[in-house]
């Protein structure tokens, strides 16, 4: 069961693993099922708790039904079907498989398909219900362990986790594209960005702190302060929507999947100025993402770091329309599974209209667990200055 906190109030509520160290032990004595390999070596403990989470089916459930991302996948994998068709590919962290299914009907020639969880099982049970051992062979093991018979066309993954890097998995995808993707080759998502925006949100705040005052028409006042910390002291998994967001998205980082490296990835850091536009509390703030699917002809594209919020999501937008496909988690877009990652701050800050808010925040890896992630925030505004750390577990 997880915290409340985390389940969220959307159809859509978490279901991506928590990667905690009281997760069960992973299954013993299974051999992997036929055109399988074993994973090579021990894995770490954070590793071993991270792959034994995707061995359960609710995760993968969750996953495939959120309609907006499965259809921004296949919608990709038709868009770029030149670059698939007669091609090699490998689908880093498969799961059930079915991107490699969708790989695999676009036409592509063959489809290594990677996992290390026990999933991989029934991925292979899957690609044979379907006809198309020819066409995919599955992979039990983690994509830096496993040993491909040849280069790779395309690399596919879906490695996106809450506030877009939690889990860590993008620095695997990134070590098989060092190591198996062919020159000029082609990655999808291509492009992510992570955006940031203060947010408002009085009925949370209302129905989680305020609440004790009068509880029965019993004083239990003596319960906010500890309420306002348990509302603040981790990130928040949930949906809200563009009237949440007082002011226009600040970008926290911009990820070419062409040349990104690991190294960048352990720590990001960015400024943020942005004006409010309403006179009201920020009870904290907002967290999401948006993924491109770019071919490799545009692996050189990048957002001009002049460009102001607006402008950045016009030409997003343009983009989106003309020449590619666009996932988005964004509060004024349809909901996905991911929701928004949500900071919340103990007491809320009044603002005007207009009003200039200003900081910056770093998000990296942490040392307990890399595929844990440690935020600092700082935000000053109208005099008042506030420092935040929490870790998104």
């Amino acid at each position: 069961m997880l915290p409340s906190h985390l389940n969220g109030h959307s159809p859509l509520a978490r279901r991506r693993p928590r990667l905690s160290a009281s997760s069960p032990p992973a299954a013993t004595g299974e051999s992997p099922a036929a055109g399988t390999t074993p994973a090579a070596g021990s894995l770490d403990e954070h590793d071993r708790i991270y792959f034994q989470s995707y061995s359960h089916i609710g995760i993968h459930e969750a996953m495939i039904k959120d309609r907006v991302r499965t259809d921004a996948y296949q919608s990709a994998i038709m868009h770029h079907q030149k670059f698939i068709e007669g091609k090699v590919v490998l689908d880093v962290g498969c799961g059930t498989g079915i991107l490699s299914v969708f790989c695999a009907r676009a036409g592509a020639k063959k489809v290594y398909a990677v996992d290390a969880s026990e999933m991989a099982t029934q991925a292979c049970e899957i690609v044979k219900a379907n006809n198309l051992t020819d066409q995919i062979v599955v992979i039990h093991g983690r994509v830096e362990d496993v040993d491909l018979e040849e280069k790779v066309d395309v690399i596919i993954s879906e490695w996106m986790g809450y506030m877009l890097l939690y889990e860590s998995m993008l620095p695997s995808v990134l070590f098989a594209r060092d190591k198996w993707l062919k020159p000029g080759g082609l990655i999808l998502p291509s492009h992510a960005m992570l955006f940031m925006a203060p947010i408002t949100n009085p009925e949370r705040y209302e129905g989680s702190v305020d609440f004790w005052c009068d509880v029965y028409g019993i004083n239990m006042s003596a319960l906010v302060p500890l309420a306002k910390k348990f509302t603040s002291e981790e990130p928040s998994i949930e949906t809200i929507g563009g009237e949440n967001v007082i002011s226009w998205p600040s970008v926290v980082k911009h990820i070419n999947c062409y040349n990104f490296t690991v190294e960048e990835f352990k720590s990001i850091t960015a400024e943020y100025k942005v004006s409010s536009m309403m006179l009201a509390p920020i009870h904290g703030f907002g967290f999401w993402f948006e993924v491109e699917f770019n071919g490799p002809q545009d692996s050189s594209h990048n957002i001009p770091s002049n460009l102001n919020p607006p402008e950045i999501i016009q030409k997003k937008r343009r983009r989106s329309s003309e020449d590619t496909v666009l996932l988005s988690t964004a509060p004024e877009d349809e909901p996905t599974h991911w929701q928004q990652t949500i900071l919340y701050f103990p007491d809320p800050i009044e603002v005007k209209q207009d009003q200039i808010v200003e900081g910056s925040v770093t998000v990296s890896q942490s040392k307990e667990n890399p595929r844990f992630l440690n935020i600092h925030l700082e935000c000053s505004t109208g005099g008042q200055t506030l420092v935040k750390d929490c870790a998104l577990r």
